[in-house]
């Protein structure tokens, strides 16, 4: 199986998403909110539209925006997970700002989203806004 870069399109300053099943929407209308606020409290975002900023990171089994960057461990699950984002679209670690529908993990498990169920929420992407390093 081979990986493949999928073209990607900049949309008012940002890139849009191509299509990957997450619904598009407009940043303006969604809620701003900090990656610390949505981990620790993913029921209060569920299904809701937000716009929050971090350090986005994929590769092999991996699609997350963790605080930072620098992140310093990308597989500690310290952000949320990621879908919307075609594979290779953004450099290692890209500071940005995604708007998406946030879908929490189930209340009755600490965490179920992303790969191995590790993570407490997941971002379902229609926007991403890169942002220079802090």
């Amino acid at each position: 199986m081979a990986l493949v870069r999928l073209p990607a399109h900049v949309d008012g300053g940002g890139i849009a998403p191509n299509g990957l099943g997450c619904p598009g929407f407009s940043p303006s209308r969604a809620l701003p909110v900090t990656l610390e606020a949505l981990r620790a409290d993913p029921m209060r975002y569920h299904g809701r539209l937000v716009r929050v900023r971090g350090a986005y990171v994929d590769g092999s089994e991996m699609s997350a925006l963790h605080p930072g960057p620098p992140v310093q461990d990308p597989w500690a699950a310290e952000g949320v997970w990621v879908n919307g984002i075609p594979i290779l679209v953004l450099p290692p670690e890209q500071a940005v700002e995604l708007t998406g529908i946030v879908a929490a993990g189930r209340p009755d498990f600490p965490f179920g989203k992303g790969h191995l169920g590790q993570w407490p929420a997941e971002l379902c992407v229609s926007s991403i806004l890169p942002l220079a390093p802090p």
